[in-house]
């Protein structure tokens, strides 16, 4: 890639020494800015050209800086957006992206099977800035809507093949092992406790991994766990395997530290969805099943520090799920802004503003969000948005059927049943918190989607993936 562009510059007569020059002039300017910024555009610009050459490296870099960015990481604000760690890798990988395309004729605009009613979603959405409360409220979502597009071009554009989507599940697998491994030592050595930063997390016993509310922190690590199996089980190394598996363990607990009940459900219902599927999966979930099960009631029962708290708040009483009605609530008030609106919608943003008509014990308090995607659109969008969810929800479901086809008898199939089985844990688990323009659903759904694309193309070509004929008795 390099090569190209330096034989491009040289078809425009560019001199070295002009470059030189222009260089230093920016650099310059950008000193007499602010002393930082020539440090970082010389730091962005060894990075740009690192993904220049190593593209799907960089993707995976993009992909853990959207896992391990949060709220207490972000650098400054612009309006009501949070500048933080994704936003400039992200930034850099597009960079990239469009000098591939230029330099290398690689298209942008690719067709997937959710984006015409992704299209749509945010099509609406800009029509829904004409009745919105607020204008800059609503264009932030839509903005953030611009990111998804965005950082799903750069996946799709960049990971192309079987081997690239293993690759991207191992970043995203060490990513999460790394995040589990801060949030607990983290605390245990006392070198993070962001506890005191979130209502749900002030008692005590619920980890908030690295600044999270603990049911994000949660949704974060809850989406790999039933992949990081079906890439064990594809290991043919031993060491690979039983360390993949291990770290499964580790993974999940980490994730049970939250004390979030929508986490654990969405890994069991995942979990039976992959076991139905697959004989393999399902043969080592009951063993896995039984160990987990019988660590879970040892910590529980110890009262192992927080890990306890967190365990035995995960096993109580579910009816606590509606503590205080916060829930009910809410989803009263969606359905009143809904009723309100004759099915409209109040338009993109604007939920707290309307509270206040529904229930003035939500708007001054901290639970003021709707507490779950399908009431939010409910609240937001209105029927259309409704109906445009569930063609969502019904396309993906297609896409993963066609991928299951494809893939029966190759290293792939395992994962094909996994990874939207994760999905469809976490679609169970939005009825009671998150919005729909939640991370890191978005890149999860784009690196399948990379997976499905890959499959057909193998299918249609006529050039399968490796058969898997590995099996562990």
């Amino acid at each position: 890639m390099l090569d190209q562009i330096r034989e491009r510059l040289k078809g425009a007569h560019v001199g070295p020494v002009a470059a030189i020059l222009l260089i230093q002039a920016v650099l310059l300017v950008a000193f007499v800015v602010d002393w930082r910024a020539p440090v970082l555009l010389a730091a962005g610009f060894v990075v740009t050209v690192f993904m220049l050459d190593h593209p799907v490296w960089a993707v995976g870099g993009m992909l853990g800086a959207r896992l391990l960015s949060t709220g207490t990481m972000s650098f400054f604000t612009i309006g009501k957006m949070s500048i933080g760690l994704f936003e400039p890798v992200l930034f850099l990988a597009l960079i990239a992206l469009g000098l591939r395309a230029v330099f290398g004729q690689k298209a942008l605009w690719r067709a997937w099977p959710w984006k015409p009613v992704m299209l749509a979603i945010v099509g609406w959405r800009f029509l829904g800035l004409f009745w919105c409360t607020k204008v800059s409220d609503g264009a932030k979502e839509i903005v953030t809507f611009g990111v998804i597009f965005a950082t799903a071009s750069v996946i799709l554009a960049f990971i192309e093949t079987w081997e690239h989507v293993k690759t991207m599940l191992w970043w995203w697998t060490l990513t999460c092992i790394l995040i589990g491994v801060l949030a607990i030592f983290g605390d245990a050595l006392g070198l993070t406790n962001y506890a005191s930063q979130w209502k749900a997390a002030e008692s005590g016993g619920r980890e908030t991994g690295l600044g999270q509310q603990p049911n994000w922190f949660a949704m974060n690590l809850s989406f790999v766990i039933h992949a990081m199996v079906g890439l064990a089980l594809i290991q043919k190394r031993p060491a690979y395997r039983w360390g993949l598996l291990l770290a499964t363990v580790f993974v999940f607990f980490a994730m049970m530290t939250s004390g979030s009940r929508g986490g654990a459900g969405a890994v069991v219902i995942g979990g039976f969805i992959v076991a139905l599927g697959q004989p393999l999966f399902r043969k080592w979930a009951i063993r896995f099943s039984v160990v987990g099960g019988a660590l879970f009631a040892l910590a529980a029962f110890a009262n192992l520090g927080d890990l306890g708290k967190g365990l035995n708040r995960i096993s109580g009483n579910i009816t606590v799920l509606l503590a205080s009605d916060i829930r009910a609530l809410n989803w009263s008030a969606c359905l009143g802004m809904f009723r309100d609106s004759y099915g409209l919608g109040i338009g993109p943003g604007g939920y707290i503003d309307h509270l206040a008509q529904y229930s003035d014990y939500l708007y001054h308090s901290v639970y003021r969000y709707p507490h779950g995607i399908i009431w939010g659109e409910i609240a937001h969008t209105g029927i259309v948005g409704v109906i445009l969810l569930i063609a969502l929800v019904v396309t993906i479901g297609r896409m993963a059927y066609v991928t299951i086809q494809d893939t029966k008898g190759t290293e792939a199939e395992v994962l094909a049943w996994a990874m939207p089985a994760s999905m469809a844990g976490y679609f169970v688990w939005s009825f009671v918190e998150f919005s729909i323009d939640e991370k890191p659903f978005w890149e999860w759904l784009a690196l399948y989607t990379a997976l499905h694309l890959a499959a057909r193309r193998a299918k249609l070509t006529g050039k399968p993936l490796p058969a898997w004929t590995f099996s562990v008795r």
